[in-house]
């Protein structure tokens, strides 16, 4: 079952050297102009008011965009992975300058998802734990991949409160995704390639972004990272459950927050700053110390969900939500002691 194909793995050397290269070296640019002019973006809730510029996403799109053409043949569904992440990266550098509200966002959102939804990324059929696999009808086809895509771009959004979390995470699901496009059982090495670019893209911008940052990619880069990340799940043969493992704790902390705000009589999208990663740092727990407990977290759900069957993570799911559960409880009463 975890048998790889045969491949040169130096197929995959030029475009995540590239890709870190370009990241690292557009990045650097910004961060000099942005510097100079001060253009920092808007500052929120959910962000830090440090003078640090937010607008890193246009470096981030770039780089993706531009590897991606010069390695990977456009397809339909790829053709659509592009069209909404650049709607989405659109939308983010808006909010970035202009700071849109939540409703607006969540338009934009389901607008951009839709578009590359209706262009052919949607997953078709996911397995069936009890063997074989379930052909989705059209309507549920398109409305699981669209609830899909949305769930992990507000997730990825969620996770870009701490100085690297964004990137070390999307850095560590490159890595999940490109070794199951390798299995036998999958064969996609040309989705390996795009994980590949996606992971050289996140180190290039990871140099930039690890505490103490000195560059954001904000809204519009959470957001289109966001929705590459989706459509990789959904390209490499709807491994949906292998990806939801890997973002397990950021999409339960993204349900919890929404859950939380609800019953709080707030609005479920409104920013602030209540989330797992926040509590840890009001719990006394050093920056890079946060940063690094969640991402071994990631990796460890990540290398589980790469190396079980579907109803091993079904049960790691479980196990995800009682680990959460456990560490929010921890969180409560480090926070408590430390009040008193």
């Amino acid at each position: 079952m975890f048998k790889l194909i045969a491949v040169s793995w130096l197929q995959f050397l030029s475009p995540l050297l590239l890709a870190a290269i370009l990241s690292w070296g557009l990045l650097a640019g910004i961060k000099y102009l942005t510097t100079k002019y001060q253009w920092w973006g808007h500052q929120s809730a959910h962000h830090d008011a440090r003078q640090i510029t937010r607008l890193g996403g246009i470096a981030v799109w770039l780089t993706f965009l531009i590897v991606f053409l010069g390695f990977v043949d456009l397809t339909p569904p790829r053709l659509a992975l592009l069209v909404g992440m650049t709607l989405l990266f659109l939308m983010g550098l808006v909010d970035d300058i202009y700071n849109l509200s939540p409703i607006t966002k969540l338009i934009w959102q389901i607008g951009a998802v839709a578009i590359a939804v209706g262009l052919g990324l949607h997953i078709g059929q996911v397995t069936n734990p009890f063997g074989g696999v379930i052909v989705l009808s059209p309507i549920w086809d398109y409305l699981l991949s669209g609830f899909w895509l949305l769930i992990v771009v507000n997730a990825v959004n969620m996770l870009d409160g701490l100085d690297g979390l964004s990137a070390g995470a999307t850095s560590i699901f490159s890595i999940i995704i490109f070794f199951l496009s390798l299995f036998v059982i999958v064969n996609q090495p040309t989705t390996a390639t795009m994980a590949v670019i996606l992971l050289g893209t996140m180190l290039g911008y990871l140099w930039w972004n690890w505490h103490p940052a000195k560059i954001f990619y904000g809204d519009a880069g959470s957001n289109m990272v966001g929705f590459i990340m989706g459509a990789l799940a959904i390209v490499s043969g709807g491994k949906i459950a292998t990806a939801a493992l890997v973002l397990g704790f950021p999409i339960m902390d993204l349900l919890w927050a929404a859950f939380r705000r609800i019953k709080q009589g707030r609005s479920p999208f409104a920013a602030d700053r209540e989330h797992l990663h926040h509590r840890l740092l009001d719990a006394g727990v050093p920056h890079q110390s946060a940063v690094v407990i969640i991402l071994a977290l990631v990796a460890l759900f990540g290398v589980v969900s790469l190396l079980s069957g579907t109803w091993a993570k079904l049960i790691a799911l479980f196990g995800v939500a009682l680990l959460m559960i456990i560490l929010v409880r921890t969180v409560f009463f480090l926070q408590r002691r430390k009040s008193h």
